[in-house]
């Protein structure tokens, strides 16, 4: 069987690899000009670089973590930022190692207030009230821990050894990607079953209107001066950016100068990259049309976050492709 697979990000290179071993000839198109989506990452200046913002694997998945281990040695990265708050800069996610380094414990209201409030609004966009539970709820439970990581409790929290571009490079080995190709590129090619990973609303060439999404602007500095810690959340409303990261602690005994990233959020709009559906307001409702749309196509198979219009970690959404292409 001839399959056409749109979006060379984690989704469609787990596809191609499960369907190119079921025996099935496979082709990638990717508009970028680069493989691996925004996990992609690149040296610059001596630096890996992780140029749509940093990526930390973690799973509990067996299975997912095997898979990807096929083409990666592995590097232990705990994610445990700090947090920029009008408290004064405090370890997160809330532990015992906070309220030590504050002198008391916060009340539930105090913990928005102080760690989340001011971050998720410029995160969304919109007032804390308006964003959901399904958001929300993904505030860490950590009071009781000592010293927890943002993924607290998670088997696997790790990078690549030698970068995601790199694992995804030899995840691809003897499939065709054709790079940087116009949007619409795939649809010449004659496939008896497509694989689409791209924006759902792209597929059905904007039938309902564009799907709101919310994206990001980094503004790398390259320095010599390093950071104390990884990751430092601005969770204040003094500053617009609502992190800044150096990407000198993703190389292990890093020497020499580094890059430092301010991250902003913002509203996607034409040529953004897509980073988050906004799974609350009008979206939920235009998507709802695309996918009474997407369940009456024939031979066409949707799997990923922009295709699915769903937050999904990385381990989910190669869970997501592995169930659905196991099925084929």
């Amino acid at each position: 069987m001839k399959v056409k697979i749109v979006g060379c990000g984690l989704s469609g290179i787990t596809s191609a690899i499960i369907l190119k071993e079921k025996g099935h000839h496979v082709e990638i198109f990717e508009s970028r000009y680069h493989i691996g989506g925004n996990c992609y990452d690149s040296n610059t200046n001596g630096v890996l670089l992780h140029n749509y913002g940093p990526h930390i694997f973690h799973t509990d998945d067996e299975e997912v973590f095997s898979f990807l281990s096929r083409y990666t040695e592995w590097e232990e990265f705990f994610l445990r930022p700090v947090a920029n708050t009008y408290l004064g800069k405090i370890p997160i996610p809330y532990s015992k190692k906070t309220i030590e380094k504050i002198g008391k414990e916060l009340s539930q209201e105090e913990i928005i207030k102080y760690l989340f409030k001011d971050y998720s609004e410029k995160q969304w966009g919109v007032p804390f009230s308006e964003i959901p539970s399904s958001i929300t709820n993904r505030i860490p439970k950590t009071k009781d821990c000592e010293n927890p990581t943002w993924f607290e409790g998670q088997k696997y929290q790790c990078i690549p050894k030698f970068g995601y571009t790199k694992m995804m490079e030899n995840m691809l080995d003897g499939i065709k990607v054709h790079i940087g190709v116009e949007n619409n590129e795939w649809r010449k090619y004659n496939a008896d079953l497509t694989i689409f990973t791209g924006k759902i609303d792209d597929f059905f060439e904007k039938a309902h209107g564009d799907l709101p999404y919310r994206s990001l602007v980094f503004k790398h500095k390259f320095t010599s001066k390093k950071q104390n810690t990884f990751c430092i959340n601005d969770n204040t409303n003094l500053n617009k950016y609502t992190r800044k990261y150096d990407h000198s602690f993703f190389t292990k005994n890093h020497k020499g100068p580094t890059i430092i990233t301010k991250e902003y959020s913002k509203l996607a709009e034409d040529g953004d990259v897509p980073f988050y559906p906004i799974p609350f307001g009008e979206g939920v409702d235009i998507y709802n049309k695309y996918k009474a749309m997407a369940d009456n196509e024939k031979n066409v198979i949707f799997t990923g976050r922009l295709a699915t219009y769903k937050y999904l970690d990385m381990w989910m959404a190669i869970r997501h492709a592995m169930n659905k292409m196991n099925k084929i």
